[in-house]
């Protein structure tokens, strides 16, 4: 080593590592309450400060070539009867809605105020996601060292990680592409992070399967543990088709598909596209984060250990015994 520190001011520890425990499932919960307040924040934003600015419409005085700017240039289509330079109602003619026929939870986030705060909140939701999606990779790795998972599992789990972490750094898109002024590119950060959701939840639930495991405490037995995911995965498969299937009709479209838009009998003033919506997120926001919690009490945590060799000291060597000396005459 090149480098020669000064001597110590006090005796050195015993131990001079770092040593860190830290469950995977419990950075998953982290991840899902930070997206619920972020949806909260954005709600609350939007109903004290972006409904009334955008019902009140272009502030009086601007001029005649600016009143269609920003979230008023809009046209008069589909019977909301909303043209350029004219207030609106966000809850029930924002441009969401114009184009997929419901307003979804992206709404809250689409205008100002709430879209600049609601960007700065953002980054506890991705980053905690993509610490999970670390952890729970690493974790995935060591079942399959111990020998608990087969080969073709593990590289599904290699396809998933990456695959997922990219998407959820890209969901930042939202707050790039504005949907008022490019629905598409916006929906298409969203798409991303159902895609990155629907694969995180389908391979941590496969891996509860394939592992065998069981959950004394709840009086969960390997079959009733393996039936409950069987029965998860088989309505987080049939819900996310629709909702993926949904979802790219609008991207490639511009428009909610003809099943989004059709009003659902037994609930009235709803439209499918929202009860598709509802029970995706049943299904990649709602149960998972539950799951995540009777795992994170039951689970063995990751051990993490830092260490670093001792470096020269004035006066002394790396292993520190002249430095002892020394100190102590000082």
């Amino acid at each position: 080593m090149s480098i020669t520190f000064s001597v110590p001011i006090k005796v050195a520890d015993d131990y001079t590592g770092i040593k860190v425990e830290i469950k995977p499932e419990k950075w998953r919960c982290i991840a899902y309450s930070f997206f619920w307040t972020m949806v909260m924040l954005a709600e609350t934003l939007s109903r004290w400060y972006a409904a009334d600015i955008l019902a009140a419409g272009p502030p009086p005085g601007t001029p005649t070539e600016k009143l269609g700017c920003g979230p008023f240039n809009r046209e008069n289509k589909n019977g909301f009867g909303v043209g350029i330079g004219q207030g609106f109602d966000i809850y029930t003619q924002s441009h969401l809605q114009e184009d997929f026929g419901f307003p979804n939870v992206c709404t809250s986030w689409d205008y100002t105020p709430s879209r600049e705060i609601t960007g700065m909140y953002f980054p506890l939701f991705e980053y905690s996601l993509v610490i999970y999606l670390l952890l729970d990779y690493l974790n995935t790795r060591i079942s399959y060292k111990r020998g608990e998972l087969p080969g073709w599992f593990m590289g599904f789990s290699n396809v998933v990680f990456t695959l997922s972490v990219i998407l959820c750094i890209l969901f930042r898109m939202i707050f790039i592409y504005i949907a008022y002024e490019d629905t598409a590119k916006h929906t298409v950060a969203f798409l991303g992070l159902q895609i990155a959701l629907i694969l995180v939840a389908f391979q941590n639930t496969f891996y509860v399967i394939m592992t065998g495991q069981s959950y004394p405490t709840l009086g969960m037995s390997k079959g009733g543990t393996k039936c409950f995911a069987w029965t998860y995965l088989i309505g987080l498969v049939a819900i996310s088709a629709f909702k993926i299937w949904g979802t790219i009709y609008i991207v490639t479209e511009g428009t909610g598909s003809p099943l989004y838009k059709t009003p659902v009998d037994f609930w009235p003033g709803k439209l499918w596209g929202q009860m598709i919506d509802y029970v995706w997120m049943l299904f990649n926001a709602i149960i998972p984060f539950f799951i995540a919690l009777v795992r994170s009490r039951n689970e063995t945590p990751l051990t993490f250990e830092v260490t670093c060799p001792k470096p020269n000291y004035e006066g002394g060597d790396s292993e520190g015994d002249s430095v002892g000396e020394t100190t102590s005459l000082l």
